[in-house]
C-alpha cells in the first residue's frame, strides 16, 4: 500500500538560501508560495515612498529603507514575507549590521501597496502578522484611492487622504509628508 509523503515545513533559514528560480515568494507557514510580479504603477508608487523614506532616515540620521527584504513574522512554522518598504530606526536595528540574514528584529515600519490582484483578507492578515510580530507601524498605501491606511498595534486604524499629510508619528520622529507626493501625477487626456 502505497502512502503520500508528506514533506516537512521550510524554516525561515532554508527558505532565504534555497535558489528558488526567477519570481519573487514569499514563506508562509512553512510553504512557499509565488507572489504576483508588481506592475509598473505599482513600482512607481513603491519607488516614491521609498525615496521620501530613505530621504528622512539620510536627513534626519534617524533610520534607513529597505525594498522587498525579508521580515520574519511567524516561528514554527515559520513566515517570512517581503513587504514593499521597511524601514528600520539605527536604535532598533543599525545600518551597518544589516547583512544576507533574516533581520534579528521586526522593522519600525512595514509598507504595502495595493495592487489590483491582493485580496483584502490577504493584506488584512498580513498586516496582522507584521503588528504581531513587533512591527511598530504598518502602512497601506492604496494608489486607486490615494490615500495611506496606518496601523499600530492596540489602536484604530487611521486614513491619511490626497490633500492630508502623513505627520505627527512617534515612530518616525519629524517625518512630514504629503500623501500626494506618494502617487505620480494622475495622467493628461
Amino acid at each position: 500500500m502505497a502512502t503520500a509523503s508528506q514533506t516537512r515545513p521550510m524554516t525561515a533559514a532554508e527558505f532565504l538560501a534555497a535558489d528558488l528560480g526567477e519570481g519573487r515568494f514569499e514563506l508562509v507557514r512553512g510553504e512557499v508560495i509565488e507572489v504576483p510580479p508588481p506592475r509598473p504603477d505599482h513600482g512607481r508608487v513603491v519607488s516614491r515612498a521609498g525615496f521620501n523614506l530613505e530621504s528622512y532616515g539620510r536627513n534626519t540620521g534617524f533610520g534607513y529603507c529597505l525594498t522587498e527584504s525579508a521580515v520574519g513574522t511567524e516561528i514554527g512554522p515559520d513566515t517570512v514575507r517581503g513587504p514593499d518598504l521597511s524601514f528600520y530606526s539605527h536604535v532598533r536595528w543599525p545600518e551597518h549590521r544589516v547583512g544576507a540574514g533574516l533581520p534579528p528584529v521586526p522593522p519600525d515600519l512595514a509598507v504595502e501597496v495595493l495592487s489590483p490582484s491582493n485580496r483584502r483578507a490577504t493584506i488584512y492578515r498580513k498586516v496582522g502578522e507584521y503588528l504581531d510580530a513587533g512591527v511598530l507601524m504598518v502602512w497601506v498605501i492604496n494608489p486607486r484611492r490615494r490615500q495611506v491606511t496606518i496601523y499600530r498595534p492596540s489602536e484604530d486604524e487611521v486614513v491619511v487622504r490626497d490633500g492630508e499629510f502623513v505627520e505627527n508619528l512617534p515612530e518616525l520622529p519629524g517625518f512630514r509628508c504629503a500623501v500626494s507626493d506618494f502617487f505620480p501625477p494622475a495622467p493628461t487626456q
